[in-house]
């Protein structure tokens, strides 16, 4: 498989709306697969009930939540399989150290597929627990690269 049909097969997907594709060639599997962005997803927003308690009546002090949902919002995950790289060149400093803050948006590390670099950026503010994976390391899409606080 060659590197003119794999653009040619990205450039296919982006222009459709397809979520996920597979395509196989000559002992080659390529699996391209869309993850919704921030901006794609609906917004949630909290029902009348949550928002503004009735008169007289108190909110419950156990809000329901999903510590899947919750503990998912907090890992930072690789968007594809590559090499990741702390830092942005071999003599520079790393992107961020544990107990940095970063705000939504900050460059959290790269990863290099097919000689392509891919920046991971933080979805939302937090403070970095923890670097979970080391510069050079390979990386599988959906591994935990870093936590957030």
């Amino acid at each position: 498989m060659d590197l003119d049909l794999i653009k040619s097969l990205i450039d296919a997907m982006a222009a459709s709306d397809l979520a996920e594709m597979e395509f196989s060639e000559g002992g080659w599997s390529l699996r391209l697969v869309r993850r919704p962005r921030p901006t794609d997803m609906p917004a949630l927003s909290p029902r009348a009930s949550d928002a503004t308690p009735a008169k007289g009546r108190s909110r419950p002090a156990n809000v329901h939540r999903d510590p899947v949902s919750e503990e998912r919002s907090l890992q930072v995950v690789a968007p594809l399989f590559g090499v990741v790289h702390l830092r942005p060149a071999p003599d520079a400093p790393e992107f961020v150290a544990p107990g940095q803050a970063v705000t939504a948006g900050t460059a959290l590390c790269i990863i290099e597929a097919m000689k392509m670099f891919h920046e991971v950026r933080a979805e939302r503010d937090g403070t970095i627990a923890a670097v979970l994976v080391s510069s050079g390391e390979e990386v599988q899409a959906g591994q935990e690269l870093m936590r957030l606080a």
